[in-house]
């Protein structure tokens, strides 16, 4: 048998094929080959009806698919369903830390209420049989730990309180349902199926959650298709790994899926059905309004060329790009003998994180939601009996449900509580702000206190710096850790290593992501102090070695050390600001004193462009303006680009570059978006409704000259 292709042989020929990995707008064959096989699987493991498809949701660990299939089901809630309690049935303790922490004090810190882990022997399990109501219920599958032992008690328990179920299966316990004798496990057949990171052989962030699509049907609603969605996701890397390993290990399987995956490939109309029904119908459309929905999709640097087309991309996948799509020299710089391994590679890591911040702990996790949510395990469980948060509004924390504590906006919060109770929601930009931070500081003693600097999603606005320094120095007077997010500020995308170090602040927690990633591995980390750390060992022992274990992979290490040595050789702080320099002057020269244009807000290469939607017949499109702006971009006839909008304000233009991006691109992407911001809204709105009406004119038919072309001789011309 060939070998199975190592990870880094999975990225070369990413690299090589100049393959989008984090791009949302491609209709990935990957991963509609990815969610076919997670169909049939389903399908064929369990006696289910198969008149209704399964939708996938692809994530980045077994704790994000589980928090998602839980947000799905709280959709679902019948009326008698509020006060029931969720059980996890853990017999290998695989979810150690994720929705609870045992101290050695014999308390318990609660991450996610309404929600009970029974691990290791399951002991209680007949009790809770017995107990009040239970729904959902999830059984954490893996190797021999298929519950046979409990059959009598989990049989009481499934006809006593009828849960939904949701089971998680390892590639060995699918295995050992799929071919063994007729199991329990198998003849209850579960409402959401979660297939976790041995289906990647543990090379690389990997998860999925699986339902039938009624039971989607929630997310499937227009506006709610990025519901639990994370920047990584969907992605090259992951999915293509996942389609390698499941031919080396299930062949027969595999086998059995040739023709149609085959036909996935190369057959779009087909492959855009896949996406449709197994993956995403949201996104299968806003690829085809822009215009993406062709075969000839390629990355390089900081281009996306379709069908010959190149489109500068400032999006970059939300301020992931350092050195843009597909760096030519990742592989052979993070595989090369000088590099080290194991403890050494992470040792290096720790020591340079500490000069750049003062920080001496790190804990990797798998996306910026993952980094959130570790943060805020460690701080409650270093800060017990504590447990109140404080939480600035418009910051975003991720759409996971303990990082929904960090997410105040409703929308994402809306039919999937209870959520972690304790939280606290105040508005920076109160002219009371202070005084109203030292009134709940008052009336209760806060464990933590989270920050973003720079609010990205909500408008790229910062926190005014008196509240800061205000928050800062309560520490020592109020006992709070002070948690910093810079999952979008940090890695050099304001210039600094990190922003906090600019404004003299050593926080005791600190997230990183995004760039972390190099635009082709998904990694993020929390940065912690040694007194934090004392603390946590103290109280929760194995706590965080639990985490450890579960996101050290090590090409996520090699990643972000090989970023931090290019960025010391070649200044990376001096070139993003003469780069932020150069984009916004040209910007101020072109769109000086412009009616249509409120402000500019720039910190580096993390830029905010307000446009005004309160005059005239703009206003009458609203929210509608910003979207139909970015589409009049993507078909600028000179230099079209890629740009995005914030979230929370979605006037508010939002431009992250290539932190290595070339004067003369960002000089030539200022005159694309100051043409179209002064464009006559006439024109604006023709591009906006001819997204949605007809397709867009880089989505032409396809031709030998363009086919298989280099991205960047294309981007060249």
């Amino acid at each position: 048998m060939i070998p199975l292709p190592t990870i880094a042989e999975t990225i070369d020929e990413i690299v090589r094929e100049q393959e989008p990995n984090f791009l949302r707008l491609y209709l990935n064959p990957h991963t509609a080959c990815t969610c076919l096989a997670l169909d049939r699987y389903a399908r064929t493991t369990w006696p289910i009806s198969r008149d209704e498809d399964f939708q996938s949701f692809l994530a980045n660990s077994i704790e994000e698919a589980i928090s998602g299939a839980l947000k799905l089901l709280r959709c679902h809630r019948l009326p008698t369903d509020p006060d029931a309690t969720g059980l996890i049935l853990d017999p290998a303790d695989r979810l150690k830390g994720f929705a609870s922490a045992d101290l050695t004090s014999g308390d318990r810190v609660a991450f996610l209420p309404a929600l009970t882990t029974l691990s290791g022997p399951l002991d209680g399990l007949s009790e809770a049989a017995e107990g009040p109501r239970i729904n959902p219920l999830v059984l954490v599958l893996s190797g021999d730990h298929l519950l046979d032992d409990q059959e009598a008690a989990l049989r009481r328990l499934i006809q006593r309180h009828a849960p939904r179920i949701i089971t998680c299966v390892d590639r060995e316990a699918l295995a050992t349902i799929r071919s063994g004798p007729d199991r329990l496990v198998r003849r209850l057949i579960p409402d959401v199926i979660v297939f976790e990171e041995s289906f990647t052989d543990h090379a690389v962030p990997f998860a999925a959650f699986t339902a039938r699509r009624s039971i989607f049907a929630p997310w499937n609603r227009p506006g709610k298709g990025t519901f639990h969605s994370t920047t990584f996701q969907p992605n090259t890397i992951s999915a293509r790994h996942f389609l390698e390993v499941l031919a080396h290990t299930d062949p027969r399987f595999h086998g059995s899926l040739t023709v149609e995956m085959r036909r996935l490939h190369d057959d779009l109309s087909a492959r855009g059905e896949a996406y449709r029904r197994h993956y995403n119908p949201g996104l299968f459309r806003l690829i085809r309004a822009a215009g993406f929905e062709t075969r000839d999709v390629r990355t390089s640097g900081a281009f996306i060329v379709v069908n010959g087309q190149p489109i500068y991309d400032v999006v970059g996948g939300v301020a992931c790009s350092i050195r843009g799509h597909n760096p030519t020299t990742y592989v052979e710089e993070t595989t090369a003998p000088e590099l080290p391994a194991g403890p050494a590679l992470e040792a290096e890591l720790h020591d340079r994180l500490q000069t750049l911040t003062g920080l001496e702990c790190v804990l990797p996790a798998v996306s910026g939601a993952g980094a959130v949510e570790n943060a805020l395990k460690l701080a409650l469980v270093a800060q017990f009996p504590r447990r109140h948060v404080l939480i600035l509004k418009s910051g975003f924390g991720g759409k996971t449900l303990l990082a929904l504590t960090a997410t105040e906006k409703p929308s994402y919060r809306k039919s999937v509580g209870p959520l972690y109770p304790d939280v606290h929601y105040l508005d920076p930009f109160a002219p009371d702000a202070i005084q109203q931070i030292e009134a709940l500081l008052e009336r209760h003693d806060f464990a933590v206190v989270q920050v973003e600097l720079v609010q990205s999603v909500g408008g790229v606005r910062p926190i005014p710096e008196a509240l800061l320094r205000h928050l800062d120095e309560g520490r020592a007077r109020r006992g709070y850790l002070l948690l910093v997010d810079e999952v979008q500020t940090g890695m050099y995308r304001t210039g600094p290593f990190v922003r906090s170090r600019a404004l003299g602040l050593t926080p005791d927690l600190l997230l990183l992501g995004k760039g972390t990633s190099d635009m082709v591995f998904p990694f993020a980390l929390t940065l912690y102090s040694k007194a934090a750390a004392d603390r946590v060992e103290a109280r929760s022992p194995g706590l965080v070695d639990a985490i450890h274990r579960r996101f050290a992979f090590e090409q996520g290490y090699r990643t972000v050390v090989n970023l931090l040595r290019l960025a010391e050789r070649i200044d990376l702080q001096a070139q993003v600001e003469e780069a932020s320099r150069t984009f916004v002057g040209a910007l101020e020269s072109e769109l000086a004193d412009h009616p249509n244009l409120l402000e500019i807000r720039a910190f580096g290469l993390l830029i905010g462009i307000e446009l005004d939607a309160t005059r005239g017949p703009r206003k009458w499109l609203g929210k509608r303006l910003a979207p139909m702006a970015l589409l009049k971009m993507l078909r600028h006839p000179r230099f079209p680009l890629l740009a995005g909008l914030c979230q929370y304000e979605p006037n508010v233009l939002k431009v992250t570059p290539p932190l290595d991006a070339a004067p003369d691109d960002l000089r030539a992407a200022a005159r694309t978006i100051a043409e179209v911001i002064d464009a006559p809204f006439s024109r604006v709105l023709a591009a906006g409704l001819g997204g949605l009406l007809q397709p867009s004119p880089i989505q032409r038919k396809e031709s030998d000259e363009h086919t298989g072309r280099p991205a960047a001789e294309l981007a060249a011309r």
